[in-house]
């Protein structure tokens, strides 16, 4: 008979869900880093899960922090937005903000964004981070449920439209 409590074995269970999502994720858009603010309700901080594209994911709740080998984990991932897909590094000027190719490329991840940060509770957060051509300068998404998405490109951050990206 084992001693952990239900309630404690779902949630572990929960954490491994995540987290091997967050991998398979990063992995499949081939994101450098995707950074989950999950949720947990007004009376608990959120849940802060890192997850590189390699090595251990750390979990940090308050000042408590803890580092988990993805790979080690019994778990299924949550189903992936449909069609995300790698990219080549975004072509950037960050002297002026811009960001020139791919075509089409900054709206297919913040697609891919939205769509897996609706899978996660409440007002849970995930910024995702991608390569340019300036390693200086990198890219990120963030998005929440029922918020516009966030750009930021380097130091530069651009509040988007709400609805963008169109489905």
């Amino acid at each position: 008979m084992s001693s952990t409590d239900p309630g404690t074995e779902a949630a572990r269970d929960r954490i491994a869900e995540i987290v091997v999502t967050l991998r398979a994720f990063t992995r499949a858009i081939d994101a450098h880093t995707a950074v989950l603010l999950l949720d947990q309700g007004e009376a608990v901080p959120p849940l802060v899960v890192t997850c590189p594209f390699d090595g251990p994911v750390s979990l940090a709740e308050g000042e408590q922090l803890v580092q988990l080998e993805p790979e080690r984990l019994a778990a299924t991932p949550l189903p992936l937005p449909a069609d995300i897909r790698a990219l080549p590094p975004f072509d950037v000027d960050a002297v002026r903000a811009e960001i020139t190719a791919p075509l089409g490329g900054i709206e297919h991840h913040a697609r891919a964004v939205v769509a897996l940060v609706e899978q996660f509770p409440g007002r849970s957060v995930l910024t995702v981070t991608f390569a340019t051509t300036d390693e200086e300068t990198p890219l990120h998404l963030a998005a929440r449920r029922d918020d516009p998405v966030v750009l930021a490109l380097g130091e530069e951050t651009f509040e988007m439209a709400p609805g963008w990206p169109s489905a």
